[in-house]
């Protein structure tokens, strides 16, 4: 009769459509493979904790680009193994396991589902730790 919960029912349908990723060009993803070599021969070579934050952070973020989402979690948790922060790297792994989160769920795998909450909740304890260091 009345259509009073029909906006809202249309904002969740919208917010549930996954992103869509645009198509790199094979130039692209050789130069993105070769920027990623780069970076773990300079990791390789690096002891300074506050570089190798950097250069993993940058690697993957890279990895991010060509979806290869195992590598790009391993890559930014070494990150913030390496020093906390919370720049464009935590927002990417945060994204990371948000979307692990969801695949989890929409697979019903109860325990991957605590685990990838799990990994959320230490993300937040970095923001927090970091917030305070600032003050």
């Amino acid at each position: 009769m009345f259509n009073f919960f029909k906006k809202s029912q249309s904002k969740i349908e919208s917010e549930n459509i996954p992103e869509i990723k645009v198509s790199q060009s094979s130039s692209q993803i050789d130069q993105i493979e070769q920027s990623i070599s780069q970076l773990l021969q300079q990791i390789n070579h690096t002891d300074d904790a506050v570089t190798l934050a950097t250069l993993c952070e940058k690697t993957g973020l890279l990895y991010c680009q060509l979806d290869h989402v195992d590598f790009a979690i391993e890559y930014l948790e070494k990150s913030l193994q390496h020093k906390k922060s919370i720049g464009e790297g935590y927002k990417a792994l945060m994204n990371l396991y948000n979307h692990k989160r969801a695949d989890a769920a929409q697979h019903g795998s109860m325990d991957d589902i605590d685990f990838w909450m799990n990994k959320m909740d230490s993300m937040r304890n970095i923001a927090k730790q970091v917030t305070v260091q600032r003050d």
